[in-house]
């Protein structure tokens, strides 16, 4: 029997440290975040993946 995903929300809250150093003035460049958006959304597909595998070898 197939599976079919037709929607797939997934939500995220981030809550950001104070910090009182000189580090908190640094800013992520758009390159560093499109490379966490590459990861996040790599490591989802593998875990969707992986449980339809599970699902389809029971």
């Amino acid at each position: 029997m197939a599976i079919q995903i037709k929607e797939l929300h997934i939500k995220v809250k981030i809550e950001e440290e104070p910090v009182h150093s000189a580090r908190s003035h640094q800013s992520i460049d758009s390159v560093k975040i499109q490379e966490l958006k590459s990861q996040l959304i790599k490591e989802c597909t593998r875990e969707v993946l992986e449980k339809l595998k599970e699902k389809k070898e029971r």
